[in-house]
């Protein structure tokens, strides 16, 4: 009956449009699974209920038994034909050229540990969208995939129209308090004690969508450092304030391309893709968060200090006398280029001291010469008084792993999906932050410090951002693009729709 009802449902979804390419998402930036050092790069030997005796995770102390007449788990992800940012690589990603051949190897060497072990061969279904596949799966009623790791923007359309299994039925299976989880998602992606979709060491896509800023040493050093000192200590000392940002931007933007007023060809403070919301989150605020019963509730206008800063952010960015605006609602390109693609290039350039982006941009980075003097520090504290860094996070392009109704063996799906994400806790999560992050593109200690302790230990995942909840996601950011700093009469002009879409999404998950 649950099938049927799924069926019924998602016809209806499958008549919506495919999700377009998200190659724009790159304007705003996961965790790892406990958001420790040792959690991002890899096991630290020791036995103990996750791990064997040299260290290496396991399910083997777990009491998992494997007893599926299985060969083959299929999981549908997203192909490089339309996604040519945010496509799969975890899976497999032997096909593709431009992935670094650490990953190659860590994600061969996991799916060869889970098909010496348990016999089964992990088997990529690339597809250009994965939303779209598993509706017409579950229209068709067919079984073309095991498991599939849609968006979570589209994961979150997939769950309230009861189309996937709740996670929470297969405890024997998936143990969600493992470190191999992402403790910071689960408790964000939750509602009502209902758990769709969820992430951790099985996908590298929420570190790929994580946000900091990118500094270029070299320009700091001939132009701040006198003034500020090292701006890896002031990070340390918690001085890295929104306030001191703004200051330093204003100090080194000038008019240099022989051009009356400020142009993309001039120096900038700061260009980048991060928006309000992102400087909102890093600032110690969220959008929404949750009652003791897992219900989610609008945040920000809860107390004063949500509103003020906010506004303040707002009444900051309306000066674009230190910053390159690239959510002006009217300018989408610059000779060409669209307005991110411009934003990057002042920054490979050496035009601009800082640059806000997710760590997607990076990599492409490398085929320019400030990859040889890239730093990376956290998005700023809205005061010296705020607890620790925060890290914002567009948790709508990360991925979701799922098990939707159509499959024909959902308990050899969990079992497997906990497989993945376990073993790739040790081959998969360090490669990627070795070779992509470290090896390649990090260079020194000081950026190894800031990933580790100040960037990846305290990722932000705002339900607010991921649900939408009648337009309160996108509210700052929109107000940063009209030019207006008026928070509190845009909240209270959403705040029914916002409750309404709310309300909606608790009833879904519990009649789910």
């Amino acid at each position: 009956m649950k099938k049927l009802i799924c069926l019924l449902l998602c016809m209806l979804l499958a008549l919506c449009p495919a999700l377009a390419a998200c190659e724009e998402a790159e304007e705003t930036g996961g965790s790892s699974s406990d958001g420790s050092a040792a959690d991002v790069s890899g096991s630290q030997g020791g036995s103990s209920l996750y791990t064997d005796d040299d260290g290496r995770y396991t399910l083997d102390n777990l009491g998992m038994e494997f007893n599926f007449d299985e060969d083959e788990f299929r999981v549908c992800v997203y192909n490089s034909v339309v996604q040519t940012t945010y496509f799969s690589e975890e899976i497999d990603c032997s096909d593709i050229d431009t992935t670094d051949n650490q990953l190659k190897a860590g994600v061969t060497n996991r799916n060869n540990r889970i098909e010496e072990k348990y016999g089964v061969k992990v088997v990529k279904v690339a597809v250009d969208d994965v939303s779209t596949a598993i509706q017409e799966q579950i229209t068709a009623n067919t079984n073309q995939f095991d498991a599939a790791m849609p968006f979570m923007m589209n994961a979150v359309t997939l769950a309230q129209n009861g189309a996937l299994y709740d996670l929470h039925e297969f405890g024997d299976y998936i143990h969600l308090e493992a470190p191999w989880w992402d403790q910071s998602a689960n408790e964000a992606l939750s509602v009502a004690g209902k758990l769709y979709f969820t992430t951790g060491d099985i996908s590298i896509m929420q570190k790929i969508v994580s946000s900091c800023l990118l500094f270029n040493r070299a320009l700091y050093a001939d132009s701040l450092e006198a003034d500020y000192g090292d701006l890896y200590d002031l990070v340390r000392d918690k001085k890295w304030t929104f306030d001191t940002m703004v200051e330093m931007c204003k100090k080194v933007t000038s008019d240099k391309d022989g051009v009356a007023g400020l142009q993309y060809t001039d120096d900038w403070g700061i260009v980048g893709t991060n928006g309000a919301s992102g400087y909102y989150v890093s600032g110690g605020f969220v959008l929404v968060d949750k009652t003791a019963d897992d219900i989610p509730q609008i945040a920000i206008g809860r107390d004063e200090a949500s509103i003020n800063y906010a506004q303040k952010l707002l009444q900051s960015f309306s000066d674009d006398g230190w910053f390159f605006n690239t959510q002006s609602p009217t300018q989408t390109t610059v000779n060409g280029l669209s307005i991110w693609e411009t934003a990057m290039a002042a920054f490979a350039e050496e035009r601009a001291m800082f640059y806000g982006a997710a760590f997607s941009a990076v990599k492409k980075l490398r085929n320019y010469s400030v990859s040889n003097t890239m730093g990376f520090i956290p998005m700023p504290l809205s005061s010296e008084l705020q607890e620790e860094y925060c890290t914002p996070s567009n948790i709508r392009y990360a991925y979701g792993v799922c098990i939707p109704l159509t499959v024909e063996n959902p308990e050899f799906s969990a079992f497997m999906i906990e497989a993945l994400s376990c073993y790739a806790k040790d081959d998969i999560t360090p490669a990627y932050y070795q070779s992509t992050l470290l090896d390649r593109d990090a260079h020194t200690d000081d950026n190894v410090d800031m990933l580790d302790n100040y960037i990846f230990s305290n990722v932000i995942y705002d339900p607010g951002i991921l649900y939408g909840f009648g337009g309160l996601s996108s509210m700052i950011d929109t107000l940063m693009g009209n030019g207006s700093a008026d928070v509190a009469s845009e909240l209270e002009s959403i705040r029914d729709a916002a409750q309404t879409a709310i309300d909606d999404c608790v009833e879904a998950y519990q009649l789910g």
